[in-house]
């Protein structure tokens, strides 16, 4: 009896540990089984918010109106070539138009001018990169009577990196009024050394400047500063700079004073003006039209809602 009592008791304890494990292994199951439903659950929701959150974000507003993009002192399409390909896939518009000008003023072109309202992109090359702004702003006109005469455009928008913004600019103060070429509804200058390169303005604060205009003038400021009222009244203007925020006060090439000295005559011109200070150690001269931060600007600027 005593053998049967022993064995009994053995069966019974071995029983409850093949319950026990049962119960440790079937925890485990529900536990892992809990972890990997809810991993793709919370993908999920994640996903759900950025669809929520892309659907919030306001469409350009789409025109007929074209947008120039202008380079640089020896500029090519490379300038803008990254620019305009992040503004079409963000669907804020798409390019139509390369326009190459000679230095006689004769126009070619690459592409297929298409009258819809999609906020076409045109890019305009320089076939001689290097040459001054007073012929680059010639040219500029030249393009600009070109797209009246030939595919009847009446409006449009210029955006110009460095050079492209001063000899845009210059453009503007020189024939901006003239009724053989489209109305520019808004000017974005990139980087742009509105007063030259000249010294003597390290010590001026942006607030003094802002106030008080630069306290050096180059040539180029001078002659900007006499024509400043033949700047189109209706032209809004953005003007961007570069803080590579080194110390250096610059984008590295162009300084913010020179950049930003373009401020005090529009506003003393009662013009619509805004600019803006990019301050980034990605904020070099060259890398400005590859910023995202002035793509944003940019964009808002030409297409927001």
């Amino acid at each position: 009896m005593k053998h049967l009592f022993l064995s009994s008791c053995a069966i019974l304890f071995f029983l409850i540990a093949m319950i026990g494990c049962g119960n440790k292994n079937t925890t485990d199951s529900a536990s892992q089984s809990k972890s990997a439903s809810e991993l793709p659950s919370s993908q999920t929701s994640k996903e759900n918010k950025s669809d929520s959150e892309s659907s919030d974000l306001e469409p350009a507003e789409q025109t007929t109106s074209p947008t120039l993009f202008i380079h640089g002192y020896s500029g090519t399409d490379y300038t803008f070539n990254g620019m305009l390909s992040r503004f079409e896939t963000e669907e804020y518009g798409k390019q139509q138009l390369t326009i190459t000008v000679q230095p006689d003023g004769s126009i070619s072109e690459v592409g297929d001018w298409q009258e819809e309202a999609d906020n076409p992109f045109i890019q305009v090359l320089f076939s001689d990169n290097k040459n001054n702004e007073w012929n680059q702003a010639d040219w500029i006109r030249a393009v600009l009577v070109y797209l009246k005469t030939t595919y009847q455009i009446d409006e449009v928008n210029l955006v110009g990196h460095s050079m492209g913004g001063v000899s845009s600019f210059r453009y503007l103060i020189a024939y901006g009024n003239e009724t053989t070429q489209p109305v520019v509804n808004k000017l974005v200058a990139i980087g742009a050394p509105f007063n030259d390169f000249v010294e003597g303005n390290e010590s001026q604060t942006l607030t003094e400047l802002k106030q008080d205009g630069p306290l050096v003038l180059s040539g180029r400021y001078s002659e900007f500063s006499a024509a400043i009222q033949q700047y189109p009244v209706s032209t809004k203007m953005l003007n961007v700079v570069g803080d590579l925020n080194d110390g250096s006060k610059s984008d590295g090439t162009v300084s913010l004073s020179s950049g930003l000295s373009i401020g005090y005559l529009m506003q003393s011109a009662k013009r619509d003006y805004s600019e803006k200070i990019i301050v980034d150690e990605q904020a070099s001269h060259s890398q400005l039209h590859e910023n995202d931060e002035v793509d944003a600007l940019v964009s808002e600027f030409l297409w927001g809602n």
